[in-house]
């Protein structure tokens, strides 16, 4: 997959903690590297059918940035936040990390939007709630951009449409990266569509923090 630059938003207080702190840095590599290393075929390509709108689901898309974040670095899935806890709201996160150790622990939260552009504006704001209620020192926040989205289940937000929101996150150190294929490919025998819905999901072990 590709992140361009235009299509990653950090805000001002994201990219000090990150010139300040390591664990900061180590956190946005990461995520960055899983993104980027997201591939559907054997040269490291990310290759996505783009025959007609609408014709691939989403879950084996975020389905290899999970395994690499699980796998390689160590995060969890689905980890609650105390503050939706308390209320019996919200539910989990999708994807965590607290780096660091317990006495000066660093905990990362990530986002990976595949719904509307409303559940786009849910998942910004638990984040945030996050964050405000110190469960998170740091988020972030993952989403095709426009021209992938268009290829992907219907109505599934993307990030140009997002954007005009992204001033509300000046204040908390917050990044947001927009992602796309490195490739499309309208032949449906060469790059088959990916399946929609629960027949794209591999049997798999995994990380959830409950489990931890």
């Amino acid at each position: 997959m590709r992140v361009l630059k235009k299509f990653t938003y950090i805000s001002p207080k994201a990219k000090n903690l990150m010139q300040a702190n390591e664990l900061a840095k180590q956190a946005f590599s990461e995520i960055k590297e899983a993104i980027l290393k997201n591939c559907t075929d054997d040269s490291g390509k990310f290759t996505i059918n783009s025959s007609e709108k609408n014709c691939n689901g989403v879950v084996p898309v975020k389905e290899g940035i999970y395994r690499y974040l699980e796998e390689c670095c160590e995060w969890f899935r689905e980890k609650p936040l105390a503050y939706f806890e308390n209320a019996k709201k919200g539910g989990p996160i999708d994807v965590y990390k607290e780096f660091g150790d317990k006495n000066n622990p660093f905990s990362v939260g990530l986002e990976f939007e595949t719904g509307n552009i409303s559940s786009a504006h849910r998942s910004m704001n638990k984040l945030l709630l996050g964050i405000q209620h110190e469960d998170l020192q740091m988020a972030f926040l993952i989403m095709p951009i426009k021209k992938l989205a268009h290829y992907l289940t219907d109505r599934i937000a993307n990030y140009e449409e997002l954007a005009p929101y992204f001033l509300l996150l000046e204040n908390f150190p917050f990044v947001v990266f927009g992602f796309d294929a490195d490739n499309y490919d309208e032949n449906k025998e060469t790059t088959p569509p990916f399946p929609k819905g629960k027949d794209g999901m591999s049997q798999r072990n995994i990380r959830k923090w409950q489990n931890h």
